[in-house]
């Protein structure tokens, strides 16, 4: 008996499969003590991101449905059990994302930015974590762009303008240039 067609293309689609070897651009330390890696496939046409967490190996990207896209990493940093990055793909705006584990749940706490200017600040609390980014694109009347997200809840709706930096209170904020 012969494997249908659908099997085999339905598990060619489930396995990754890389053209190039992946290289790791930075790997970071979590609240858990496990770590979180930024990989990168590289061509002539840029790189690809890829993040790898908890051994799993996956798009850098996962709010937006096409992942196939090649461009340049402009910021890779740890900073306080997180990592975050940016990403020039093409667009005038840089994508980017911040990743942590929740230092007392151990949940795995994301929020996905794409904005004209890359990142200020990064407010990091128990509860929540905030990514302050000057507003340079105008698509609304703040000065600065503010990306939330709040444990249980998630990444909120977003991102809200404000005229100046958000209160520090609960929060460790690093400065991000």
């Amino acid at each position: 008996m012969q494997t249908p067609w659908k099997y085999i293309i339905a598990a060619l689609l489930a396995a990754p499969a890389y053209a190039q070897p992946l290289q790791t651009i930075l790997t970071c330390p979590l609240a858990d003590r496990t770590q979180v890696s930024l990989l990168a496939e590289t061509n002539a046409q840029g790189q690809r991101l890829f993040v790898k967490l908890d051994s799993k190996i996956q798009p850098a990207f996962t709010d937006i449905p096409d992942f196939d896209f090649f461009g340049e990493v402009f910021l890779a940093k740890c900073v306080s059990s997180s990592l975050i990055f940016a990403f020039a793909y093409g667009s005038p705006y840089l994508k980017g994302v911040v990743l942590r584990k929740n230092p007392v749940t151990h949940t795995v706490e994301r929020i996905d930015f794409a904005e004209k200017a890359l990142p200020r600040w990064l407010y990091l609390g128990r509860e929540q974590v905030r990514l302050v980014i000057p507003n340079i694109g105008y698509e609304v009347s703040a000065k600065f762009l503010v990306y939330d997200y709040v444990a249980g809840r998630g990444q909120l709706e977003g991102p809200a303008g404000i005229e100046t930096p958000p209160n520090r209170r609960g929060f460790k904020v690093v400065r991000l240039e």
